[in-house]
């Protein structure tokens, strides 16, 4: 309904055109033979005035969609980032997918916003200008009609193509956000491998790539300009001038009808000249659009039960347990991590998980969050199987510390009550207390309100992890899932955050997955994953 009423609000303009070249045709056979009015003349002032307000109107209609559209499509495109989970990650490059949500979601609000109706109203304009025509002359309306589907024609033959054109744009503008995001991710890393300048080469060589589609694209578009203005255009003008022409001296036309006939024919035009818009925007438009449809359609992984209207439980049969049931798990089939692992953590235990590195540890701790199902057996929080409650319920009973923190380009503040946004600024003191950052709040120039830099850049890394783990006490969940949460510390800071973790774990199931002795040595018991099995 919102489509066919922007239809009709980019058709009033024509209409009132329409309109106003009929009042003007009558107007000269009036001033012609002498009988002109000052009724006629005031007419002929409304109805230009009229065309001209419903012109404001509907290019001001078109920004107000636009506004409310693109809110739309970056609201989808984030809650589908959220509802494909964490797998997504490594299935699609973070800078594609910020490239899409930002420049294609500008382009195809555009597009929606801003071109669709207007383009479909001038494509109507014409089939009115003929029905108009037809009342004063059927054989002017007959030639006038022959000219209707070259515009949908056109644009289906520009379409086909140039769509080509357009994908391999959108492709390598993406490719080329992906690269620019990881060489400023990895900024430290290509600073001390000395890789820098060849990586600055190859983005150099990546942005002449897109430079060169980007010209074939503005190439293409300024040749459809060109045979739209240079033929269609010109072509119409001509032709409808002769038939008027020729119906005048016939004496079929008045003089008239005669201007009438030739500036309807103009309105006519309105759908070539969208067709310039066409490839710019349009093309652009519909490439985008392909993106954000086909990325905010699949399919996630791990379907949340909650969109089936699933409740969360209401009862909790064995608070603060978490049992692992013979799960089996592979990311590929031929190669599995788990091989019907079984688990009991009994509530308030403290249990160690090891293993090498690539024994799975952390896909445990994946299916565990629910990021991911297993392919056989199942996994019970708190005694309810969590492949049957909604994602939100089941991550809700786990506070997760994970061995590399990310910390948010904001405050202090902001990056722990992200855990909980109900948290009082005494609640993060005495979680900031709890973890021992008492001396790193009293040298921070603005306290709480100290900003942590990107990824927390002005932070160690032992003060980082120690802020994830005030992140964890303040949650207040009944399970705590540590894992690695040592891995990339110093001897100190391990000696400071395994404090923490002793303090915040009280009272609170905990997993904690390493391999480091003294990580696993604050442990009430220690399992070992191994080929599959947890022993």
């Amino acid at each position: 309904m919102a489509n066919v009423i922007e239809i009709i609000k980019n058709l009033l303009p024509a209409m009132f055109l329409i309109i106003l070249y009929i009042e003007l045709g009558l107007v000269i056979d009036a001033l012609i033979s002498g009988n002109i009015s000052l009724p006629s003349l005031g007419y002929l002032s409304l109805f230009a005035l009229a065309a001209g307000m419903m012109a404001f109107s509907a290019s001001f209609s078109g920004g107000t969609r636009l506004r409310a559209e693109e809110p739309r499509l970056r609201h989808a495109m984030v809650a589908q980032v959220f509802r494909l989970g964490v797998s997504e990650r490594t299935k699609e490059r973070s800078g594609r997918i910020v490239n899409t949500a930002t420049d294609g979601v500008e382009r195809s609000s555009n597009y929606r916003g801003t071109f669709i109706a207007p383009m479909l109203a001038s494509l109507i304009t014409p089939i009115m200008v003929v029905a108009v025509v037809f009342t004063f002359d059927w054989v002017s309306a007959a030639v006038l009609a022959i000219s209707i589907p070259v515009v949908p024609l056109t644009v289906g033959a520009f379409q086909r193509a140039f769509r080509p054109v357009s994908t391999r744009y959108r492709a390598s503008s993406r490719a080329l956000a992906a690269q620019e995001l990881d060489a400023i991710q990895g900024l430290s890393t290509l600073s001390y491998i000395g890789a820098g300048k060849r990586v600055g080469r190859t983005l150099a060589q990546a942005a002449e790539n897109v430079r060169r589609k980007v010209m074939r694209y503005l190439a293409g578009n300024q040749m459809v300009l060109l045979v739209v203005d240079g033929v269609f255009s010109l072509g119409m003008i001509t032709g409808a001038t002769a038939l008027a022409y020729w119906r005048l001296s016939d004496g079929w036309f008045t003089i008239g009808q005669a201007v009438t006939l030739v500036l309807l024919s103009s309105i006519m035009l309105d759908p070539l000249d969208r067709i310039g818009q066409f490839f710019y925007i349009g093309m652009g438009g519909i490439a985008a659009t392909r993106e954000i449809k086909r990325f905010t359609s699949e399919t996630p992984e791990v379907v949340d039960p909650a969109e089936d209207g699933v409740l969360a439980p209401t009862s909790l049969p064995i608070p603060g347990e978490v049992r692992i049931d013979s799960v089996s798990f592979a990311y590929e089939a031929d190669t599995p991590i788990l091989r019907g692992a079984s688990l009991r953590v009994a509530p308030g235990e403290h249990i160690a998980i090891t293993g090498t590195s690539g024994a799975g540890k952390s896909t445990l701790s994946s299916l565990i969050q629910a990021h991911h199902r297993p392919s056989e057996g199942s996994i019970f929080i708190n005694g309810v199987d969590i492949s049957q409650v909604p994602l939100q319920w089941v991550r809700s009973q786990i506070a997760v510390v994970e061995q590399t923190t990310y910390l948010f380009s904001d405050t202090l503040r902001a990056n722990i009550l992200i855990a909980n946004p109900a948290a009082s600024d005494e609640d993060i003191l005495t979680a900031l207390r709890t973890v021992g950052l008492d001396d790193l709040l009293a040298r921070l120039p603005e306290g709480l309100d100290t900003r942590v830099g990107d990824k927390g850049l002005a932070l160690s890394g032992g003060e980082a992890q120690r802020v994830a783990l005030a992140r964890a006490f303040i949650k207040d969940a009944p399970i705590l899932l540590l894992d690695e949460p040592t891995a990339h510390v110093d001897l100190e800071s391990e000696r400071q955050i395994l404090n923490a973790i002793d303090t915040v774990a009280r009272g609170r199931t905990t997993i904690t997955i390493s391999h480091r002795g003294a990580t696993i040595a604050h442990a009430d018991r220690q399992v070992e994953l191994k080929e599959g099995e947890l022993r």
